[in-house]
């Protein structure tokens, strides 16, 4: 089988989407196939040609959805300006989006050309796969077609189109959209929303505020997600926000390296509004932008703002308690408390702007890296505490990656590709992060982080 769609989004509002065909490609081509995905999904791949992957050979009219967002901090209506939904794949009672980035034009390209770089696409296929390795909830990319396109960006690449899987991607954005221009049709589309993703909550006596209270919650555990695993998502605009917890969109994003809250590596976050540190803050932010978005409903039914602001006021505390769990678990610490030893544990990696990733590890087994910052007095010290009363071997292992996409390596995999069309490295790299809390060789080149001069300079790119 390729696809069973049933796209139940059409049967919405006509003003929240558009109907869409993607653009001729002559010979496209399969760089990458997500095989383990195609199990998932029940997909037969002999039947899965480049064509029909490509959005050549159409099951049903694609469409491309209407949503806005604050970008940075500012308001903007917008839409997939370079995506399209093939359909709403269905398979043992689940539902998945079957979307092509990088497929051409839609009514909501502005100034766009509607395609995208190979090194993008191989850059979105190897983040989202990595992510779903170290068990964090994301988007899941199904291949990788390169097209006979040639695309300017900052340098001539051939064209690719991602096939990218989720649950939806309805985002805090769409609702946004919704708001503002079809209010009338805000309840309706939160009812689809609710029994398209929680279900659940139609039994309950409060079910848009157990809504939002649901999404708070799912967006609390992605965000607390990235921190354990040093991830800056580096375009936290609201209409990059899932509605239950998708990490999607891996445009500038990269994985930290050294310890600094400040860590931002996007060429357009000048200030460093998504920096590491602030994606807490900044999720509360957005949370704000959602509940406002659902302010019409307090007109509609029962719901009134008041309870949507004390759910927010929750906020805090919720994600204080998910984060301290986080972070006892990677320090090994199997009980409650310990929120000092946590805070003075991340003080000293403020101080001392060591490895994250290999830090943990350290502390797991020491003496695995030789590094300065693991030869002091401090950190001795501050080992024998949380000795103490953690450093939980197994508990670690199951928190603690060994591996993570090291920025240099990802870079040097995909110049490899683009100067040679060898995609050894990149595909060395995908094996490895298949089992990234697993490692035979401690100390392997996967495992170094780059030298501190590539980190202060190293810049990644929307590529739009």
């Amino acid at each position: 089988m390729a696809f069973s769609f049933d796209t139940t989004y059409k049967n919405l509002d006509a003003n929240l989407y558009s109907r869409v065909t993607p653009k001729s490609i002559a010979n496209p081509e399969i760089l990458l196939l997500n095989t383990g995905l195609c199990t998932d999904l029940g997909l037969d791949t002999a039947a899965l040609n480049a064509t029909i992957l490509a959005g050549q050979e159409l099951l049903e009219e694609p469409i491309a959805q209407a949503y806005a967002g604050h970008q940075y901090g500012s308001f903007t209506v917008l839409g997939d300006g370079r995506a399209m939904t093939l359909g709403e794949h269905v398979h043992d009672s689940s539902r998945w989006d079957i979307q092509l980035k990088g497929s051409g034009r839609t009514p909501y390209s502005g100034r766009g050309d509607g395609k995208a770089t190979v090194s993008s696409m191989l850059r979105e296929y190897l983040y989202s796969y990595a992510m779903q390795r170290l068990n964090i909830n994301t988007s899941r990319s199904l291949a990788v077609i390169e097209t006979d396109d040639v695309v300017e960006r900052r340098q001539r690449e051939a064209g690719a189109i991602l096939v990218r899987v989720m649950n939806s991607h309805i985002r805090y954005g769409t609702f946004q959209y919704v708001a503002g221009h079809a209010s009338d049709e805000l309840q309706r589309f939160t009812d689809y929303v609710i029994d398209r993703h929680y279900p659940q909550l139609n039994a309950t006596a409060r079910t848009y505020l157990e809504f939002f209270d649901a999404v708070m919650q799912s967006s609390i555990e992605m965000v607390v997600d990235w921190l354990r695993v040093g991830f800056i998502h580096g375009v936290m605009n609201t209409d990059n926000m899932s509605i239950d917890g998708e990490t999607f969109d891996y445009g500038p994003c990269a994985f930290m390296n050294y310890y600094d809250e400040q860590a931002v590596f996007s060429s357009i976050d000048k200030h460093g509004r998504y920096a590491f540190g602030n994606q807490r803050p900044i999720l509360r932010w957005n949370l704000e932008r959602f509940a406002e978005a659902l302010q019409p409903l307090c007109t509609q039914t029962a719901l009134t703002y008041d309870e949507l602001e004390g759910k927010l006021d929750e906020f805090e505390e919720r994600f204080d308690a998910h984060y301290y769990t986080m972070m006892r678990s990677k320090l090994g610490i199997n009980s409650d408390g310990e929120d000092e030893l946590v805070d003075e544990f991340i003080e000293w990696l403020r101080k001392s702007n060591a490895d994250y990733i290999n830090t943990f590890l350290e502390l797991e087994t020491p003496g695995t890296f030789d590094y300065p910052e693991f030869a002091t007095a401090e950190f001795e010290q501050l080992r024998d505490k949380l000795a103490a009363v953690g450093l939980d071997e197994e508990l670690m292992q199951e928190a603690n990656p060994r591996y993570i996409p090291r920025n240099y390596l990802v870079e040097e995999a995909l110049d490899e590709y683009l100067e040679t069309g060898d995609l050894s490295k990149f595909k060395g790299l995908l094996t490895v992060l298949e089992n990234p809390y697993t490692s035979t060789d401690m100390g392997s080149q996967f495992q170094q982080p780059p030298p501190r001069e590539f980190d202060a300079e190293y810049t990644t790119y929307c590529n739009t």
